[in-house]
């Protein structure tokens, strides 16, 4: 499920610390991590107005806006104002227009300065709307760093994830958190996983019980948030199953609408998972880098049969 946020513009006004001119009573949450700075409507353009979002107002903003009428200045001002905006931020000191002052009042919208240059306070705003309103789901899983890849290790209960995940961790890798994984998407190609804070450092361990892994193996087995490269699906072995053997094609799995690599990994008595999960994670970091290994032995193996051909 995914989960709803909003902020609370108190909130947003402390952690920008910004001034407070005029404050809406009806206005409170913020609920989009986008902003939008309000040139073209200056101009008199509202065809498409992201009205949801934090709005700004800089130098370049106010220059034209102070070529305008009177008359252009208190209708686009009007309209501006009248959208359920959750706040405008004047920026670089700028004196706050008369004609936006009175259609705050007469909208009951909120009106934020700051004396901070725009692309400062526009970068603040997107990096703490980003991260307190980005879309979050939570997964049932292990997600382990191992060497600077972030896996997550998926499969029904009892098959064995988190014994992998303790056996990466006596091998060096790191635990970001056991049974519920909370994962943000951060950008459209990004999704970052943490462990909840209830629940952080601890891994469940069937036959020994609750293990607290920083208290066992020192802080630097743990690791609180790492993106997620690649999904690893534990299933049972099937003896009449068809696995892949060669990984020609590249598998995805799609969460909050971002594609992540994914592989499915039989179980069975005798498997080494750990270093399973090890060789699969450098292989995908040599994906990435452009090296596909199934590749280079299917071009040489064509190349290979066409001579024989020839002959």
């Amino acid at each position: 499920m995914i989960k709803k946020k909003t902020v609370h513009i108190d909130e947003f006004i402390n952690f920008m610390n910004l001034r407070v001119i005029t404050k809406s009573n009806t206005i409170k949450n913020i609920d989009s991590y986008e902003t939008h700075k309000v040139g073209m409507e200056m101009g008199g353009y509202f065809e498409y107005f992201p009205e949801e979002r934090v709005q700004f107002i800089g130098m370049t903003e106010f220059s034209f806006f102070r070529l305008c009428t009177r008359e252009e200045r208190k209708e686009r001002a009007d309209r501006i104002m009248k959208a359920p905006i959750p706040c405008l931020i004047v920026c670089r000191g700028n004196e706050v227009p008369e004609e936006f002052l009175m259609a705050a009042k007469k909208y009951d919208r909120t009106i934020l300065w700051t004396q901070e240059n725009t692309s400062i306070v526009l970068h603040k705003a997107i990096e703490y709307l980003n991260r307190r309103l980005a879309k979050t789901i939570v997964k049932h899983g292990v997600l382990v760093d191992i060497n600077g890849v972030g896996t997550l290790i998926m499969g029904k209960s009892g098959i064995g994830k988190s014994e992998t995940a303790l056996e990466l961790i006596k091998r060096g890798h790191r635990l970001v958190g056991d049974d519920a994984i909370e994962i943000t998407k951060i950008s459209e190609t990004s999704l970052i996983g943490q462990a909840p804070e209830l629940i952080k450092n601890f891994l469940e361990i069937r036959g020994i019980g609750i293990i607290n892994i920083a208290k066992l193996f020192g802080m630097v087995a743990i690791k609180d948030t790492m993106e997620i490269d690649l999904i690893v699906n534990f299933e049972q072995w099937d003896p009449q199953a068809i696995y892949d053997r060669l990984g020609l094609e590249q598998k995805y799995e799609s969460i909050l609408e971002v594609d992540v690599p994914v592989l499915r990994v039989p179980v069975k008595p005798g498997r080494n998972l750990a270093i399973l999960l090890e060789t699969a994670a450098v292989d995908i970091r040599q994906k990435k880098a452009g090296y596909y290994a199934a590749l280079e032995l299917d071009e040489k193996t064509r190349a290979y049969t066409a001579s024989k051909n020839d002959e």
